[in-house]
C-alpha cells in the first residue's frame, strides 16, 4: 500500500531548478521545472574587450574593465537573490541552481564574496556552454540533465523515508 501523504508531497513539490547563464553580452535567469522551463528575465551588458585603443593608458583600461565585470556580476548577484530568493519565507524558492556560460563569469559568480550563501548551498554544478542567451539556457538545461536527475533522486529518496 502506497502513503498517500508522500505521493501529495511529490506531486505538490516538482523539482523547480534555477539557472543563471551568463557570458559577455549579458545575463539569462531562467526555471525549469519538469517539462516547463521559463524565462524570468534577461539583460545586455557592454564589457570592454581586453586590448583598448591606442592612445589609452594601459593602466586605466584595465582598471575599468575590471570595474565594468565587478559591476557586471554584481548585478547578477542582487537579481539571483531577487529571483531565487523568497521575500516572504526569506528562503530561497528552487530545489537547486546551476550556473551556466562561455566565459569564466559563472565561475567569478559562484566564488563571490557577494553572492547570497542561501544560494550558494543551492548551486548543484558549473556548466559550460557555448552560447549566452537564451540558446545557453537551453543547452544548460540539455547538459545537466544528469545534474537534476540526482538532485530530483535525492529528494525523491528523502520524502520517501
Amino acid at each position: 500500500m502506497v502513503d498517500v501523504h508522500h505521493t501529495d508531497k511529490l506531486q505538490e513539490s516538482e523539482a523547480k531548478f534555477g539557472f543563471i547563464v551568463m557570458d559577455y553580452n549579458g545575463a539569462v535567469f531562467g526555471t525549469l521545472s519538469g517539462n516547463t522551463r521559463e524565462v524570468l528575465h534577461k539583460f545586455v551588458v557592454y564589457l570592454p574587450k581586453k586590448y583598448g585603443r591606442g592612445g589609452v593608458p594601459v593602466l586605466r583600461f584595465s582598471r575599468v574593465r575590471m570595474e565594468k565585470r565587478h559591476n557586471y556580476v554584481k548585478k547578477t548577484v542582487d537579481l539571483a537573490t531577487q529571483f531565487y530568493i523568497n521575500p516572504a519565507t526569506s528562503q530561497p524558492n528552487v530545489s537547486g541552481l546551476i550556473l551556466a556560460g562561455s566565459a569564466d563569469f559563472k565561475t567569478e559568480l559562484s566564488q563571490s564574496d557577494m553572492f547570497d550563501p542561501r544560494l550558494q548551498a543551492k548551486v548543484l554544478g558549473v556548466v559550460d556552454v557555448s552560447y549566452g542567451g537564451e540558446y545557453g539556457f537551453n543547452q544548460a538545461i540539455e547538459l545537466s540533465s544528469e545534474i537534476l536527475s540526482k538532485a530530483n533522486f535525492t529528494q525523491e529518496k528523502c520524502l520517501s523515508e
